[in-house]
């Protein structure tokens, strides 16, 4: 009867562990390698926040692609690097990441809880496939992951992102 049992819970912890490695594997973002466009001597400076995907990808090139010809200081770090940041630095700032469970990593709402009366500088753009997300003082711009749909978050995106440059 125990080694029935020992079996039984053997086969549960390898099938735990095979799930939680398949799910990881699909599901996990990669690691979004710092880059940077333009001089950073330049007047506008604009961070992104991202985590990589091929949709979180194509996002940025396309919003990097809009100002290609503009004098603005461009800087991409992976998101959870946020802790060597310091908003103070820039003009403004983008976070594309996912959500889980309708809630920004921690590490996201510690940053901006760092800088409360900076929130007019960041833009946030979660893909947790849902509308009805929201984060104190700061509108969040939600919805899924399709390929298809980047130029439309491209435009939105850019269009926050002109606001706050024009403001500046």
């Amino acid at each position: 009867m125990i080694k029935v049992i020992k079996k039984i819970t053997f086969i549960i912890v390898l099938l735990f562990v095979g799930f939680w490695i398949w799910y990881e594997y699909t599901y996990s973002m990669d690691t979004v390698i710092p880059f940077e466009l333009n001089n950073p001597r330049l007047n506008t400076k604009v961070l992104i926040a991202s985590q990589g995907s091929k949709f979180k990808d194509s996002l940025v090139k396309e919003i990097l692609r809009t100002y290609e010809k503009d004098t603005i200081y461009f800087k991409v770090v992976d998101v959870y690097t946020l802790f060597t940041i310091n908003l103070d630095k820039w003009d403004a700032m983008i976070f594309i990441n996912s959500w889980e469970y309708g809630s920004p990593p921690r590490n996201i709402k510690n940053f901006i809880k760092n800088y409360p009366d900076q929130l007019e500088k960041i833009i946030v753009l979660s893909t947790v496939g849902s509308s009805h997300i929201t984060l104190k003082d700061i509108d969040v711009i939600s919805g899924e992951s399709i390929i298809e749909k980047v130029p439309d978050y491209t435009k939105i995106v850019v269009n926050q992102l002109n606001q706050i440059i024009n403001k500046k």
